[in-house]
């Protein structure tokens, strides 16, 4: 009976601990299971009604999320006159940059490089074959209306995935745009970071852009 006790007690102080901890602006700790990170909101369920509604906070009212395998993401909000002070330009420079340096086709094991090119705000990406000589296949994104930004899929050897949901044009005459999880291979995760950032922030700097005069949100 009182191993019975000390099995109960142990699982029930590991479910508390295999939490999602969500710290707000005001130090508020939500022990919680994060769902989805959006561009303007977290999704997630209380940690003690799994299998009850979604709650929605704003991603402005979040410090960081200690996830329960130990891994921290911090927030910082752009602010509308764009605190961190990186351009738009600077932005697209960085990106075209660093994924023609460190991203690969999800399913080449780091063979298949990208060639990156902005078209206006829309970003072209095409694979490119190992030698880098020639475009296998092409596609243009909207990265002003992105669905949601997972969190990064960090592998051994220092490799990470990206996984973006976002609109492309999926028929070019008709000017027809679907929804499509964008997957990037990433050669080492401090980059994958950094790239993650920078479409995150990307993404802001095209939304305050497209506000009209006098719109606040």
């Amino acid at each position: 009976m009182r191993k019975i006790t000390y099995l109960l007690l142990f699982f029930f102080t590991f479910s508390m601990s295999a939490q999602d901890i969500i710290l707000t602006t005001n130090n508020e700790e939500i022990s919680s299971k994060v769902e989805e990170i959006h561009i303007e909101t977290i999704s997630y369920k209380k940690s003690d009604n799994l299998t009850g509604p979604s709650y929605h906070i704003k991603k402005s009212d979040v410090l960081k999320i200690t996830f329960q395998n130990g891994h921290v993401e911090t927030f910082h909000s752009v602010a509308p006159s764009n605190s961190s002070g990186i351009s738009l330009t600077e932005t697209k420079a960085f990106l075209i940059e660093n994924i023609e340096k460190y991203c690969y086709e999800h399913n080449s094991h780091l063979k298949k490089g990208y060639k990156a090119a902005f078209e206006g705000d829309y970003l072209r990406l095409s694979v490119m074959n190992k030698k880098g000589t020639k475009a296998i296949n092409s596609m243009l994104y909207d990265f002003e209306n992105v669905y949601a930004y997972k969190n990064i899929d960090k592998r051994n050897k220092d490799q990470a995935y990206l996984n973006i949901f976002v609109p492309f044009l999926k028929y070019e005459k008709k000017n027809k745009w679907d929804k499509i999880k964008l997957v990037l291979s990433v050669d080492g995760h401090d980059h994958a970071e950094s790239i993650l950032n920078a479409f995150k922030h990307y993404t802001e700097l095209l939304k305050e852009q497209s506000k009209k005069p006098g719109q606040k949100f």
